[in-house]
């Protein structure tokens, strides 16, 4: 039984690739983002609200750091599960990336996200800048709710 359950973790490469995978797809979207906002300089003015460059260049800048959280998540899950705890492929990941525990895991993804999320909430100012309502304080108060929430969880865990 315990060998049937060890061989289950070979569901991580998986679970990575399908990460790895997705982090690609955010690349390319905030590429080809980036791409419509570079075109829409070169247009020139008038540029009004979402049809303006910064709106696409905000966009491409959340849409890289979702492709770093499912990068990092991917890499996470290949050093817990799949990578020799000694073996030379781990010299090639960054020390802060190699994680030991599942919890280093997740304090690792929870702060990519809250890195995503800064920007997201940037993109969210871009985006609505003139015409700014009470609703454009829910992604701010969010993350500083996360941020609260990873300070004490980190505080709890020494």
């Amino acid at each position: 039984m315990v060998r049937l359950l060890l061989k289950m973790r070979y569901l991580a490469v998986v679970i990575a690739i399908c990460g790895a995978l997705h982090a690609i797809a955010f690349v390319v979207i905030g590429v080809m983002r980036g791409i419509e906002g570079y075109k829409l300089i070169f247009e020139g003015p008038p540029w009004t609200g979402e049809h303006a460059p910064g709106v696409y260049i905000a966009k491409s800048i959340d849409s890289f750091l979702l492709g770093m959280v499912f990068f990092v998540f991917a890499i996470g899950v290949t050093t817990l599960f799949l990578a020799n705890r000694v073996g030379p492929e781990l010299e090639e990941i960054p020390e802060w990336m190699r994680v030991k525990n599942l919890s280093q895991l997740k304090f690792l993804i929870w702060e990519a996200i809250l890195a995503a999320l800064v920007v997201a909430s940037v993109e969210g100012l871009v985006v609505s800048a003139h015409e700014l309502a009470w609703t454009a304080l829910i992604v701010p108060i969010a993350l500083l709710v996360l941020s609260a929430g990873l300070f004490l969880a980190r505080k709890a865990s020494h």
